[in-house]
Protein backbone atom coordinates (compact mmCIF):
# COMPACT_ATOMS: atom_id res chain seq x y z
CA UNK A 1 0.00 0.00 0.00
CA UNK A 2 3.03 2.30 0.23
CA UNK A 3 3.05 2.99 -3.51
CA UNK A 4 -0.65 3.86 -3.39
CA UNK A 5 -0.07 6.12 -0.33
CA UNK A 6 2.55 8.04 -2.35
CA UNK A 7 -0.05 8.91 -4.96
CA UNK A 8 -1.88 11.08 -2.41
CA UNK A 9 0.77 12.05 0.18
CA UNK A 10 4.50 12.48 0.52
CA UNK A 11 5.82 9.17 1.87
CA UNK A 12 7.26 10.97 4.89
CA UNK A 13 3.74 11.93 6.00
CA UNK A 14 2.64 8.32 6.66
CA UNK A 15 3.38 8.46 10.39
CA UNK A 16 1.65 11.85 10.64
CA UNK A 17 -1.49 10.44 9.01
CA UNK A 18 -1.49 7.40 11.30
CA UNK A 19 -0.89 9.66 14.32
CA UNK A 20 -4.04 11.67 13.42
CA UNK A 21 -6.02 8.44 13.17
CA UNK A 22 -4.62 7.11 16.47
CA UNK A 23 -5.49 10.42 18.12
CA UNK A 24 -9.06 10.22 16.80
CA UNK A 25 -9.53 6.73 18.25
CA UNK A 26 -7.86 7.71 21.54
CA UNK A 27 -10.56 10.36 21.99
CA UNK A 28 -13.11 7.62 22.56
CA UNK A 29 -13.22 5.15 25.42
CA UNK A 30 -13.72 2.32 22.93
CA UNK A 31 -12.14 3.45 19.65
CA UNK A 32 -12.03 0.36 17.47
CA UNK A 33 -10.78 1.20 13.99
CA UNK A 34 -9.86 4.02 11.67
CA UNK A 35 -9.12 3.20 8.03
CA UNK A 36 -8.09 5.57 5.24
CA UNK A 37 -9.00 4.24 1.80
CA UNK A 38 -9.28 5.37 -1.79
CA UNK A 39 -12.69 5.57 -3.46
CA UNK A 40 -11.62 2.45 -5.39
CA UNK A 41 -11.30 0.56 -2.09
CA UNK A 42 -7.51 0.42 -1.67
CA UNK A 43 -6.36 0.86 1.91
CA UNK A 44 -3.75 3.56 2.49
CA UNK A 45 -3.36 3.66 6.27
CA UNK A 46 -5.08 2.39 9.37
CA UNK A 47 -5.19 2.54 13.13
CA UNK A 48 -7.04 -0.51 14.38
CA UNK A 49 -7.02 -3.55 16.57
CA UNK A 50 -4.59 -6.01 14.93
CA UNK A 51 -7.23 -8.70 14.39
CA UNK A 52 -9.15 -6.44 11.99
CA UNK A 53 -8.55 -6.86 8.27
CA UNK A 54 -7.74 -3.31 7.07
CA UNK A 55 -7.74 -4.11 3.32
CA UNK A 56 -11.19 -5.73 3.63
CA UNK A 57 -12.48 -2.80 5.72
CA UNK A 58 -11.20 -0.42 3.02
CA UNK A 59 -13.06 -2.34 0.31
CA UNK A 60 -16.31 -2.43 2.30
CA UNK A 61 -15.92 1.27 3.17
CA UNK A 62 -15.58 2.11 -0.53
CA UNK A 63 -18.77 0.17 -1.31
CA UNK A 64 -20.70 1.87 1.49
CA UNK A 65 -19.54 5.31 0.35
CA UNK A 66 -20.61 4.52 -3.20
CA UNK A 67 -24.03 3.35 -2.00
CA UNK A 68 -24.40 6.49 0.14
CA UNK A 69 -23.59 8.69 -2.84
CA UNK A 70 -26.03 6.75 -5.05
CA UNK A 71 -28.78 7.06 -2.44
CA UNK A 72 -28.09 10.79 -2.17
CA UNK A 73 -28.49 11.20 -5.95
CA UNK A 74 -31.56 8.95 -6.12
CA UNK A 75 -33.24 11.02 -3.41
CA UNK A 76 -32.53 14.19 -5.39
CA UNK A 77 -30.28 15.44 -2.61
CA UNK A 78 -26.79 16.87 -3.01
CA UNK A 79 -23.31 16.61 -1.54
CA UNK A 80 -23.07 13.28 0.30
CA UNK A 81 -21.45 13.92 3.69
CA UNK A 82 -21.34 10.65 5.62
CA UNK A 83 -23.00 7.33 6.24
CA UNK A 84 -23.42 6.04 9.79
CA UNK A 85 -23.90 2.36 10.62
CA UNK A 86 -25.27 1.76 14.11
CA UNK A 87 -25.04 -1.63 15.78
CA UNK A 88 -25.96 -3.00 19.19
CA UNK A 89 -22.35 -2.53 20.29
CA UNK A 90 -21.24 0.68 18.58
CA UNK A 91 -21.24 2.64 15.35
CA UNK A 92 -19.14 3.26 12.27
CA UNK A 93 -18.97 6.43 10.19
CA UNK A 94 -17.93 6.51 6.53
CA UNK A 95 -17.10 9.89 4.97
CA UNK A 96 -15.21 11.43 2.07
CA UNK A 97 -12.29 13.65 2.96
CA UNK A 98 -12.65 17.34 2.08
CA UNK A 99 -10.70 18.95 -0.78
CA UNK A 100 -8.01 18.50 -1.87
CA UNK A 101 -8.28 14.85 -0.77
CA UNK A 102 -11.85 14.16 -1.91
CA UNK A 103 -10.72 10.95 -3.62
CA UNK A 104 -10.17 9.44 -0.15
CA UNK A 105 -12.57 7.94 2.39
CA UNK A 106 -12.24 7.67 6.16
CA UNK A 107 -13.91 4.92 8.20
CA UNK A 108 -14.09 5.40 11.96
CA UNK A 109 -15.57 2.72 14.23
CA UNK A 110 -16.19 3.13 17.95
CA UNK A 111 -17.95 1.19 20.68
CA UNK A 112 -21.20 2.05 22.42
CA UNK A 113 -21.56 4.90 24.86
CA UNK A 114 -20.85 7.71 22.41
CA UNK A 115 -23.22 9.86 20.41
CA UNK A 116 -23.37 10.23 16.64
CA UNK A 117 -22.53 13.93 17.03
CA UNK A 118 -19.36 13.11 19.01
CA UNK A 119 -18.24 10.64 16.36
CA UNK A 120 -19.16 12.91 13.45
CA UNK A 121 -17.38 15.94 14.90
CA UNK A 122 -14.18 14.08 15.80
CA UNK A 123 -14.12 12.21 12.48
CA UNK A 124 -14.70 15.41 10.49
CA UNK A 125 -11.78 17.12 12.29
CA UNK A 126 -9.49 14.14 11.62
CA UNK A 127 -10.51 14.04 7.94
CA UNK A 128 -9.73 17.75 7.58
CA UNK A 129 -6.32 17.33 9.25
CA UNK A 130 -5.45 14.42 6.95
CA UNK A 131 -6.69 16.28 3.86
CA UNK A 132 -4.44 19.21 4.78
CA UNK A 133 -1.44 16.85 4.54
CA UNK A 134 -2.29 15.61 1.06
CA UNK A 135 -0.41 16.53 -2.08
CA UNK A 136 -1.62 19.69 -3.85
CA UNK A 137 -3.43 19.80 -6.10
CA UNK A 138 -5.23 16.46 -6.20
CA UNK A 139 -5.31 15.46 -9.84
CA UNK A 140 -6.26 12.08 -11.22
CA UNK A 141 -2.91 10.65 -12.25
Amino acid sequence: HARMFGKYFEYGRYNDVVREMDSLLAGFEDGQACVLATIEGHHLAYAAAPMLDAPRLAAVTSSLCSMGETLTRDLGQHSFVALCVRTATGMALVQRLPRPAQQLILLTAIGEGNTHDQLAGASRACAAAIAAMSLHPTIER
